[in-house]
């Protein structure tokens, strides 16, 4: 006995767009093991900011530790975004401690004035950052991605 299937057009329609979002899935956890860095030592997270391009004015970070809230604010949902464009995400982290790293760099071009790179390690890895002017004014942009 033979089982056919019979598709409709929505059915057709339903069946693409499952399989565009399958695809779209698979290429975030792509992204998302592409940013799988290591930052145990100073040398690893020198060594990814270089990578990524950016000049260091100064090899000592300065380092603090905060913990990621478990309710995000707006302001906190527009940063997260800016990670979002870098292949991370925090939400993943509510409620976790995280350290952030931060390094005087050079500014990117076409930018001017004082420049941090900040780099948010959680078990010693990098899960987010970001290239910022301290500056009262100034800009945030998401890291560059390998």
């Amino acid at each position: 006995m033979s089982t056919y299937i019979i598709f409709t057009r929505k059915g057709m329609v339903a069946l693409l767009a499952a399989t565009i979002a399958i695809i779209l899935i698979c290429c975030e956890v792509f992204a998302a093991s592409n940013t799988d860095v290591d930052a145990q030592t100073n040398s690893d997270r020198i060594t990814f900011i270089e990578n990524l391009e950016y000049e260091l004015l100064s090899n000592e970070p300065s380092v603090k530790t905060v913990t990621i809230p478990e309710s995000f604010s707006d302001v906190y949902k527009d940063y997260n975004d800016l990670q979002r464009i870098a292949g991370y995400d925090l939400s993943a982290y509510k409620g976790c401690e995280v350290t952030i790293y931060t390094y005087s760099i050079l500014p990117p071009e076409s930018y001017s004035g004082e420049c941090v790179f900040n780099m948010i390690v959680y078990n010693d890895r990098v899960i987010g950052g970001d290239v910022s002017s301290p500056s009262l004014g100034g800009f945030m942009l998401p890291v560059k991605s390998e």
